[in-house]
Formats: structure tokens, C-alpha cells, sequence
């Protein structure tokens, strides 16, 4: 490390109380967290961002995605390439204070203490804040596929349940163009490497007493949209020998799931977290069925043996239908970027343990483009997506300081 930055540490109860008043936005009466992608509580906080981020000095803007860009410029080098950190600031409903908000939070603080020491990097350092991570309108992760390029044609006019807007219709009461969104398209070959910073979600770090995690791979996820097709008809009159109820045609396969993905593998998992009955009544026999199936591995083989085992159930009952609403397969993460989060660790005198991540992330979307790493500390009780998630203020403070360490490292190495 360069002597200027020798000794530079972050501002921790800063962060804090950045995190807590990002975690006002939107908070719910069981004092969670509401901040659904584009919503009126989401642009809030998108808004609270950017007025801290120019109040600090760094250049600002809003490209196509609706991916907020704060921007520290290098005064050392034109025309290089660019180091990304970053995470969202959209949540579940109901969610916690810390799941995303503390990647985008982190990576500000580190921006601020390199300007108040009037310090700049060797390049250009970016902090993003990507747009609908959580999946809230159909498939997730979009403002950091947007900049790869990777959204699929049409998807974001595509709703993954009814009731729900799609993208581009949020995009358009904005007053954004969806069309416009392929400009957020960037040249990976221009970023030098993407960091971000996260809570475990799970309680592996807590449970063994470990401060930091280096994020070794990312899980891949499959999600599929099924659709079971029964008759509506009047809940009282109907006599059971006669009814086609679409939930009781749909039961059997929420205990075949489980059983399939036990019998595939022990570190495979599989879940149905969102149901919708048509007409929806409670005097009304159910005439649809509408579920979402999530597969989550490390193996996409797993995932792709339970795909076809739903497609077989859907063939065998007329009227279903499956619809793909993504298929982002695991990842690894470069062993330089793995190896230098536990360096950055380890100069800190913290315990650091390799470890893979079972939730999806940005850095899924730019790890097989652009050398891409996570950072974990711990999620009290492994709890998340729930308001008990909590990390304390010291490992917050911890993780920052290894993400300072680690963006100074890459910004001086190739």
C-alpha cells in the first residue's frame, strides 16, 4: 500500500447513522423495512443518496437503468478503467435495515474518507446503487444486468404475478423512457473489478465466532412461474365430487418439490414463497392456481434435473403451464479478489473465513464479465428479509474498513 493511504480508516459511527436513517425510509410499523423497487419509498431513498453523495463532493447521475452513479474521478490517469462497489437499496416487503442498503452505504463512507484526505485513487472509483435487485417486478438483479447487457428481450414488460406493475410501466410513471434502458449498457473491459460488501444472511460467521467472510462463489438461482387451471364456481352449491378446485390440483406439487430437491442433494433447496388464487374469494371455489417455484445450488445440473421434473408434473395436468422467469446460474469468484479480501482482513487483525453465498447478488451479474468480490460480516441469529435482521455496529464497522483496504489494494494492483 501506497504511504498516503497507510493508516486511512472509516468513519464508523458515521455509517451508522447513515444506515439508520436510510432504514427510516420506509420503515413498518413491525419496524421493518418497505422500499419496493421503484416505488415511491425506493425513490426516496435513491434521493437521500444522491444528496449525500454530491454534499460529499462526488459527481452523480442516473443512467437509463435508473442505477444511481456516484462517482469519485482519479486525477492520476485518463481513459483507465474504473473500480465498481456498490449493492441496492430496493428491499422485500417487510424487510431489514442492512440487506443491501449496506453495500451502497459502506462504499459512500469509503469514497468520503479518500475525499476529506484529499485523496484519489489510481482510477476512477464508482458507488452504485442498482435498481430492483430483490426481483420485486419479475426477475431480479435488473440495474446490474442492464449495464452488462444481460437483460433478456421483453423481460421487463413481463410481471411475474398478477397485481404487480411491470418495469417498464414503473419506468413510465417516473417519467423514464423503458425503451431507453439498453443505454445502460456498458464495456466490462473498461471496469477493473466490482466489490460489495454484505450481511452473511445466515448465521455461519456468528455461530464460529468469525468477523469477516471471503466470498469464494454465489448460488445460483432458477425461478418458474406455474400456472394450474381449475373452474370457479360457487363455494356453497358445489358439491366436492364434482369440483375442479385449481389449489387442491396444485397441492400435490408442494410436497413433491421438497421431496425432489431432498433426493437431489443435501445442499440444494427449493421453495414456493408466493401463491395467487383467481377469482380469489372465500366463497368461491379457486379457478387458478398461480405459484412461484424457486431452485437455488452451487450445481446447475441439480437445478436443471428439478426444471424438468416440473415440466413433466405441468405436461401431465391439461391447462397448466410453466413460464421461466430466470435461470442465473452460480458463479465463481475470482481467486485474486477472494485472496485480497482476506488480506485486507487480515491487516486488520480480523478473522476471515472463505466461504460460499447462498442468496443472490449484483456480483453475480458481473462475475463471469469483470473480476468481481464479496465481503460478508455477520447477520445476528442468521436471520434476514425479516425486521429482526440485525448487524451490529461494530461489525458493520469492521466490514467497511476491509472494503476500504480492499478497493485501495485493487486500485493499486492489476
Amino acid at each position: 500500500m501506497q504511504p498516503e493511504f497507510a493508516g486511512l480508516k472509516v468513519n464508523g459511527p458515521r455509517l451508522w447513522q447513515d444506515l439508520m436513517e436510510m432504514g427510516a425510509i420506509g420503515i413498518t410499523q413491525d419496524q421493518g423495512v418497505t422500499r419496493l423497487a421503484l416505488s415511491e419509498t425506493h425513490m426516496a431513498a435513491k434521493n437521500w443518496l444522491i444528496s449525500r453523495a454530491r454534499e460529499a463532493g462526488l459527481e452523480v447521475e442516473i443512467d437509463p437503468a435508473l442505477n444511481v452513479i456516484c462517482r469519485l474521478r482519479s486525477v492520476r490517469s485518463s481513459g483507465g478503467k474504473t473500480l465498481i462497489a456498490g449493492s441496492h437499496l430496493d428491499t422485500v416487503p417487510n424487510s431489514g435495515r442492512f440487506d443491501g442498503a449496506l453495500g451502497v452505504l459502506a462504499a459512500l463512507e469509503c469514497a468520503r474518507v479518500l475525499l476529506e484526505h484529499g485523496l484519489t485513487l489510481p482510477c476512477d472509483l464508482e458507488v452504485i446503487d442498482f435498481t430492483d435487485e430483490e426481483g420485486y417486478h419479475n426477475a431480479g438483479t435488473i440495474g446490474s444486468r442492464a449495464m452488462l447487457g444481460l437483460l433478456k428481450q421483453g423481460e421487463i414488460h413481463e410481471a411475474k404475478m398478477k397485481g404487480i406493475p411491470t418495469f417498464a410501466q414503473d419506468m413510465e410513471r417516473l417519467g423514464y423512457d423503458p425503451n431507453k434502458i439498453v443505454a445502460a449498457k456498458r464495456d466490462p473491459s473498461h471496469m477493473k473489478a466490482y466489490l460489495e460488501l454484505h450481511i452473511e444472511q445466515g448465521d455461519q460467521l456468528e455461530s464460529s465466532e468469525t468477523a469477516i467472510g471471503a466470498v469464494t462463489g454465489i448460488v445460483g438461482i432458477y425461478r418458474y412461474d406455474i400456472r394450474v387451471v381449475g373452474e370457479a364456481n360457487h363455494a356453497g352449491t358445489m358439491l366436492m365430487q364434482r369440483r375442479k378446485d385449481a389449489l387442491v390440483m396444485a397441492a400435490p406439487l408442494f410436497q413433491l418439490l421438497p421431496q425432489w430437491v431432498r433426493a437431489r442433494s443435501s445442499k440444494m433447496v427449493g421453495t414456493i414463497g408466493q401463491l395467487t388464487l383467481e377469482p380469489g374469494a372465500m366463497n368461491i371455489i379457486p379457478g387458478e392456481c398461480r405459484f412461484i417455484v424457486e431452485l437455488r445450488s452451487m450445481e446447475s445440473q441439480d437445478m436443471i434435473a428439478i426444471r424438468e421434473l416440473l415440466k413433466e408434473w405441468v405436461a401431465s395436468h391439461p391447462g397448466s403451464s410453466i413460464r421461466t422467469i430466470l435461470e442465473k446460474d452460480s458463479v465463481q469468484v475470482a481467486a485474486p479478489l477472494v485472496d485480497a479480501v482476506v488480506r485486507a482482513a487480515e491487516t486488520e487483525g480480523l478473522q476471515v473465513v472463505r466461504m460460499a453465498s447462498g442468496a443472490g447478488h449484483d456480483a453475480q451479474s458481473f462475475a463471469k464479465y469483470v473480476p468481481a468480490g464479496m465481503i460478508f460480516v455477520p447477520s445476528k441469529s442468521g436471520k434476514s428479509h425479516c425486521p429482526e435482521e440485525w448487524t451490529s455496529p461494530e461489525n458493520v464497522t469492521k466490514g467497511c474498513q476491509v472494503l476500504l483496504n480492499t478497493i485501495i489494494h485493487l486500485a493499486q494492483n492489476d
